[in-house]
C-alpha cells in the first residue's frame, strides 16, 4: 500500500514532466508521420528530415534547388519522392513522364499545386487565370485565348515600341555619360511601362519616374520578405495555419498591393463602361471586356463574360507575370550578349538586313531567327520562373511510378534546361543550338521556358513578341560593350533566378 502511495505521490508531483514527454512523443510522430508514403510505394528519394521534409535542401539560399535537384537526380534516377513539409512531391525530369502530365493526362493534371492547397493565395489573385482551377480555368481560357491572338498583339505593337524607344533613349543616355546601367532597374521600369500601356492602356512613363505609384506597388508585389518565408514555412508545417490565414484574408502577396490595384483597375472599368460611346484604346482590358465564349457546350458554369472582379485579377497577373519575367530576361540577353559582342554584332547585322529602317512589328520580327535563337538560348539558362508545377487530382502511374491522389508533381525546367544529356556543354551560351537542323533535334519536353499543352502559357507570343521589339530598339541605338560581375551568382530559392548582385550594363552609343 505504501508503495503504491508513493507513486501516486511521485506521479502527482511529477506530472509536468510526463505531460511534457508525452507531448514531445506526439509532437516527434506528427513530425515524421507523413515520411512513409513513398517509402511503402517503392518510389527512390532523399531522406526527410522531421517537420521541413527535404526543404531545408531544397531551398536552402546558399545551395537552392537546382543543385539538389541535380544531385538527386544523380541518386535517384529522373523521377523521384521528395516532402515540401508535409506535402509529397514527385519530382520529374523524364521527358516521357512530362508528357503524360502536360498532355496525354492532362484532365488529372490540370491544376497547379501551390502549397497550402490553395490556402495561402487570396481570392483575387485565385481568380487569375495562372492560379485558377478546373472548370474556372477553362472557362477563363476559352474566354481569353482569342484576346492573344496574333491580330490582337498587331494591335498592341504600337505602344510597345514607344515604351521601348524610350528604353533606347534611356540607355543612349547611360552611353553618353559613361553612367553603367543598373539593369534590372531600367529593364522593370520599362516593362511596367509597357504592360500598363497594353493592358491598361495607361502611359505610366517609370522610366523617368521610378517611385510612381505603379511601379512601387509592383515590385512590393514580387517581393519576398524573410518574414513572409518564415510564416510560410509554419503554414507548411502546420497546415492549419494557412487556414487561419485564409480566414484573416491573409495570403502570399502583400493586401495593400493588392488592394491599390484592384480599385485601380475596377475604376478604368467602370470609367470605361460609364464611356461606352467614346472610342477607347484597344488595350487586353478592353479585349477582355469585349470577349465572350461563343457557346457553352463544354459544361462551363457562370457567364460568358469575365466579372469585373476577374478582369482586375487578370491584370493583376499580367504584372505579376510580366513584371518579373520580362524583366529578368531582358538583363540575361543583355548580361549574355555584353560577354559575347560577336553574337550581338551578327544580331545588329540582322536587324539591318531583316528590318532596315522599318520600325519592329509582328511580321517584320518573325524574320530574326539568330535574334529569336538568342531569346531561346537565354531562357534555356535562365527561365526566370524555373519551377512549374501540377497536381495530380486522382491516383494514377506516372512511366510506372505510382502517383497517389494529391501528389504535386514538381518540374524543375531549370534543372532541365542545364541537363547534359539533353544539350551539350549545357553552360555555355550557344545560340545556334535553336537554328534550322539544330532546333529540330532539341527535345521538345526538355525546353519548355512557357509550360507545354493546353496549360501552357497564355501570353507566350506577347512575351517573345515585347523581347524581339525591345532588343530591335536597344541594338540600334548603344552597343553592350561590357557587363559586371564577370561570373554571375544567381539565387533561385524562390523559384524566380535573381542575381545575388545586380547586373550593370557598360554602353556605347552605336553610330
Amino acid at each position: 500500500m505504501d508503495g503504491v502511495l508513493v507513486a501516486v505521490s511521485f506521479l502527482a508531483s511529477n506530472s509536468w514532466i510526463l505531460i511534457l514527454a508525452a507531448l514531445a512523443v506526439l509532437l516527434y510522430i506528427y513530425s515524421t508521420q507523413p515520411y512513409n508514403l513513398w517509402r511503402e510505394l517503392g518510389v527512390p528519394g532523399p531522406k526527410p528530415t522531421p517537420f521541413f521534409g527535404n526543404v531545408a535542401e531544397l531551398f536552402d539560399d546558399r545551395v537552392g534547388p537546382r543543385a539538389a535537384v541535380k544531385k538527386w537526380q544523380a541518386q535517384h534516377g529522373r523521377v523521384f519522392g521528395i516532402y515540401e513539409f508535409r506535402q509529397p512531391l514527385l519530382v520529374v525530369t523524364d521527358p516521357e513522364a512530362l508528357k503524360q502530365v502536360f498532355v496525354k493526362d492532362f484532365n488529372n493534371f490540370t491544376n497547379r499545386y501551390f502549397l497550402g492547397k490553395g490556402n495561402l493565395q487570396q481570392n483575387i489573385i485565385k481568380k487569375g487565370i495562372f492560379f485558377a482551377d478546373g472548370l474556372d480555368w477553362r472557362r477563363m481560357r476559352k474566354i481569353m485565348s482569342p484576346t492573344f491572338s496574333i491580330g490582337k498583339l498587331k494591335l498592341l505593337t504600337p505602344f510597345m515600341n514607344i515604351t521601348a524607344g524610350r528604353l533606347a533613349k534611356t540607355l543612349k543616355v547611360h552611353a553618353i555619360e559613361k553612367k553603367p546601367a543598373a539593369a534590372k532597374i531600367v529593364y522593370g521600369a520599362f516593362t511596367l511601362d509597357t504592360i500598363c500601356g497594353t493592358a491598361f492602356g495607361l502611359d505610366t512613363n517609370s522610366q523617368e519616374n521610378l517611385d510612381a505609384p505603379f511601379i512601387s506597388h509592383a515590385k512590393n508585389l514580387m517581393t519576398i520578405t524573410k518574414e513572409l518565408q518564415v510564416v510560410f514555412a509554419i503554414a507548411g508545417m502546420f497546415p492549419w495555419v494557412g487556414k487561419v490565414l485564409k480566414m484573416l484574408k491573409l495570403g502570399f502577396f502583400k493586401n495593400r498591393d493588392l488592394v491599390f490595384f484592384e480599385e485601380n483597375i475596377a475604376a478604368l472599368i467602370r470609367d470605361r463602361k460609364s464611356n461606352s460611346s467614346a472610342a477607347g484604346p484597344m488595350d487586353f482590358m478592353q479585349l477582355l471586356m469585349n470577349a465572350e465564349a461563343d457557346d457553352d457546350t463544354d459544361g462551363f458554369v457562370g457567364d460568358k463574360k469575365l466579372s469585373t472582379m476577374e478582369i482586375a485579377a487578370q491584370g493583376i497577373i499580367f504584372i505579376i507575370a510580366g513584371y518579373e519575367t520580362t524583366a529578368t530576361t531582358l538583363q540575361y540577353i543583355s548580361y549574355e550578349l555584353g560577354r559575347h559582342p560577336d553574337i550581338q554584332e551578327r544580331i545588329f547585322s540582322e536587324i539591318q538586313r531583316v528590318l532596315g529602317d522599318e520600325e519592329p512589328n509582328y511580321e517584320n520580327c518573325q524574320g530574326l531567327k539568330l535574334m529569336e535563337a538568342t531569346i531561346n538560348e537565354t531562357l534555356r539558362m535562365y527561365p526566370p520562373v524555373h519551377i512549374l508545377s501540377r497536381h495530380a487530382e486522382n491516383a494514377t502511374v506516372l512511366n510506372g511510378v505510382p502517383v497517389p491522389a494529391g501528389t504535386g508533381i514538381y518540374i524543375p525546367i531549370g534543372s532541365i534546361g542545364r541537363d547534359p544529356e539533353f544539350f551539350s556543354d549545357p553552360d555555355t551560351f550557344q545560340p545556334e543550338r535553336f537554328l534550322d537542323e539544330n532546333a529540330r533535334e532539341i527535345n521538345q519536353l526538355a525546353f519548355i521556358p512557357f509550360g507545354f499543352g493546353p496549360r501552357q502559357c497564355i501570353g507566350l507570343r506577347l512575351g517573345v513578341l515585347e523581347l524581339k521589339v525591345t532588343m530591335v530598339h536597344i541594338l540600334r541605338s548603344v552597343k553592350i560593350a561590357g557587363v559586371s560581375p564577370e561570373v554571375l551568382d544567381i539565387e533561385d530559392y524562390t523559384g524566380f533566378l535573381v542575381p545575388r548582385k545586380p547586373i550593370l550594363l557598360e554602353l556605347e552609343v552605336r553610330e
